[in-house]
Parts: C-alpha cells; structure tokens; sequence
C-alpha cells in the first residue's frame, strides 16, 4: 500500500507520489468481468491508502474473476454486486451510491461495459449507476483482446464515450491473457491514480 504522498515504485520502477488531492476523495469504483478485475483489487487498496473513501461495484462475471471480499478487505467498505441486494436499508442503492461519489472509474472496461455506457443499456448493478452518473467525472479504464479493440463497433462506442466527456486512459500495449503482445492491457493502478488526482484537483479548483 501507498500512503498520501509516499514514494512507492510503478511497474516500471520509476517512484510516484501519490497525489494529495486524493485525499477525502469518494471513488465509486466499477469492476467489470475482464482478466485485469485483479488489478483493480491493488487500485482500490492504493487509492484508500491514499487517503480515499472507494466503495465498489462489481458485474457478476466480476465477481467469478475476483472474490467481493478482497475489495471489502482493502477499502472497509461495502460492496456491491446486484440491483436487488439492499447493502443499506431504504436507498435506492444505485442512486445513493451515485450521489454520495464524487469521481466514477470504470477498471477494467470490457468491450460489453463499454458499449453498455455508450448506449444506455443497463441491465445490471454496473451498466445502470453508469447511466445514472453521466453528470459525474468518469475515468474509462479499457482491458480487453486487441481484435475485440479494434473491432469497429468498439471504436465507434469508445467514440461515443469521448462524446459524452468521459476521460480514457489506455489500454497499454503488453502481453494479453491470449499470449499476444498488443494494446489491450489495462493501465497500471499506479497510472489510474495519477490521473484520478487530476480529476480530483479540477473538481476541487470549481
């Protein structure tokens, strides 16, 4: 784990800090069903050290991926898996939980979420508080195959999300979980909380 403003060596061995305009951020974290959910486990616990309130957000083939109870551990927080489990009596959960975020970061992003938020599908816990946070600051997190990147609806859909003021970073070029060295690995925690502390700085410079 990172403390605020602590030193800490990324994936490439170069030190970071992590930024001070992280602290008392509320991250509403969403984990969708790709290879790199794990990587989001090590993104929550950064931010929290960082001195962040997360709470999380999982698809159910997230939830195959990477136990809810890892995300708990990290962050001391609830988790949330279904529209029709109550973690807090009497909310609407998938509107509380937007209200109460101050940032939205989808990681990692898998072609279905992706296009689920460019088209307003919700059908699920996920792709229904990323149609009801529109107005929020939303950072995209991309993992998936690269055939499935470049597929043209993809493009169109990532398009589609640029339109609607949300902020990308990556995918990374690296090895994928078909062996192929490519774009399609999500960016690294350290990468994801930089620009998180960039968001959270334009928020608090309104």
């Amino acid at each position: 784990m990172v403390k605020a403003g602590s030193g800490s060596p990324n994936a490439k061995g170069r030190v970071w800090q992590s930024p001070s305009d992280i602290a008392g951020l509320k991250v509403l974290l969403c984990v969708s069903g790709g290879v790199a959910a794990y990587k989001a486990v090590e993104l929550a616990s950064t931010l929290t050290a960082a001195g962040a309130q997360v709470r999380t957000v999982m698809t159910e083939a997230a939830t195959k991926l990477v136990g809810p109870k890892s995300f708990e551990a990290v962050t001391n927080a609830p988790v949330y898996t279904s529209l029709w489990d109550s973690v807090e009596k009497f909310e609407i959960q998938h509107i509380h939980i937007v209200e109460w975020a101050d940032v939205v970061v989808v990681a990692p992003a898998t072609a279905n979420i992706i296009g689920k938020i460019a088209n307003g599908i919700c059908d699920d816990l996920v792709s229904t508080v990323l149609c009801v946070c529109w107005h929020k600051p939303i950072l995209v997190a991309p993992a998936m195959n690269v055939n499935m990147w470049n597929n043209p609806a993809v493009v169109r859909n990532v398009k589609l999300l640029k339109q609607m003021s949300c902020e990308l970073i990556g995918p990374a070029k690296g090895r994928l979980a078909c062996g192929t060295i490519a774009d399609g690995r999500m960016s690294e925690p350290a990468e994801i909380v930089l620009v998180i502390g960039k968001l959270a700085a334009r928020i608090k410079s309104k």
